[in-house]
């Protein structure tokens, strides 16, 4: 055989197995066509890949467990067929230890989960619930979706939320802060306002009669010559008016500076303040009991100054003929902060048997130079229990009075309870 016709011959060969290669590759392709093989050919730069529904289950299986997300497969009584990594991971609890138990044993509210798990049958569900684990409670969104008829199963794609909710709580925390501050910036405005109230009007005219009498006294005129010692009376008085509205400002300006807090007994910050008042308190013959109080964390200075100011208002707008009686109390109460209603607060009462207050005037009494009575009927400022609110919010606490048909006043005071 010559040469030419063994290259014949091989190229023959080669012919036939390339149309055996053509013709199996067509059958595939018909197959493929036709449904009868479960595969997809990809065109890549000019050449066609196959992929087997093998392959391309392994890739989705990849992805799954790779995935940032909880996935799950749940047969129709709720038992769990199949979970990923991230869920198990999500839950701490390993995944061969998952797959075989209730997905129900992991939720916080089962009729919440239900609600969603009887929608699937309409389509796609979605919807918030809670996962609780060994007492842990995850936030979480879920997505189910109905696998049948391919298979009788759930899928469910949880979502973490945790951080979400923990960014929310911070931007609710912000916002409650902002809104504190605004108030806080409010509180000062009106402050700033009454100020000025005071130094053009309180401040002033104690100043204008001093200027008025002693221009009297100075300009030496015979009709003023008799009435010297009345000039020097007015002057006189004056000059302790201006001084008593200069020292209760220092007071409130005092009470509204940065304090160091400590320990505080007020059994014995009471049997203080009562020592030092003990003058007073024996000329009007006045009746004190005290129960047994707690400890806080604050201020000892600034407690002295808010039990002298209450005991020293009861004793003075005391009934006609009647001695005082003040009474102080405490008890542990809770609701006392809206925001936090289970917070609990130490609630210090002190009741007396005075003159009360009318109730229409019960919230304006602790604004700074608010006066109840005419200065003839009683005398002060208007600051004392304005102070005393000072101290109550460096405290952040509060106070709060209680009068009924005139018959006494009961002052509470509410400390937050801390550990000391």
């Amino acid at each position: 055989m010559t040469e030419k016709e063994k290259n014949i011959d091989s190229l023959l060969v080669e012919i036939d197995e390339l149309k055996n290669q053509l013709s199996e590759a067509k059958s595939i392709i018909d197959a493929i066509k036709e449904g009868s093989v479960d595969a997809l050919i990809i065109n890549d730069n000019g050449k066609p890949n196959l992929y087997s529904l093998e392959t391309a289950d392994y890739t989705y299986r990849i992805l799954i467990e790779k995935f940032g997300e909880g996935a799950l497969s749940i047969s129709e009584t709720g038992v769990i067929l199949y979970c990923n990594e991230y869920f198990s991971k999500l839950i701490n609890i390993p995944t061969n230890k998952i797959i075989g138990t209730y997905f129900n044993s992991y939720v916080e509210s089962v009729g919440s989960f239900k609600l969603l798990y009887d929608k699937v049958a309409s389509g796609l569900s979605k919807g918030e619930i809670v996962l609780n684990v060994n007492g842990t409670k995850i936030p979480v969104y879920v997505s189910l979706t109905n696998l049948q008829p391919t298979l009788p199963a759930i899928g469910i794609i949880v979502t973490d939320l945790s951080e979400k909710r923990k960014h929310e709580e911070e931007l609710i925390l912000n916002r409650k802060n902002l809104e504190l501050k605004v108030e806080e910036l409010s509180r000062i405005n009106n402050q700033m306002e009454q100020f000025i109230h005071v130094i053009s009007h309180d401040i002033k005219e104690p100043i204008r009669k001093i200027i008025t009498y002693a221009s009297h006294l100075i300009s030496g005129k015979p009709a003023f010559e008799n009435k010297k010692e009345n000039s020097l009376q007015v002057i006189n008085n004056s000059a302790l008016r201006l001084n008593s509205l200069v020292d209760d400002l220092v007071k409130y300006s005092l009470a509204s500076n940065a304090i160091s807090f400590e320990e505080v007994d007020l059994n014995v910050i009471l049997h203080e303040v009562i020592e030092d008042l003990e003058l007073l308190i024996k000329e009007n013959e006045a009746k004190i009991t005290v129960n047994k109080l707690p400890k806080i964390y604050g201020s000892k200075v600034q407690m002295r100054q808010l039990f002298s100011n209450i005991l020293i208002n009861a004793l003075k707008y005391r009934r006609e003929k009647i001695s005082p009686e003040i009474e102080i109390n405490a008890e542990i109460t809770r609701g006392v902060d809206p925001n936090f209603l289970e917070s609990k607060f130490h609630k210090i009462s002190i009741t007396d048997n005075g003159i009360g207050i009318d109730e229409m005037y019960l919230q304006k009494i602790f604004t700074i130079f608010q006066r109840l009575h005419m200065r003839d009927e009683y005398s002060g400022n208007g600051i004392g229990l304005a102070v005393c609110k000072k101290i109550m919010d460096n405290h952040l606490g509060k106070i709060e009075a209680i009068s009924a048909n005139h018959n006494g006043s009961t002052f509470n005071l509410y400390f937050p309870i801390n550990n000391i």
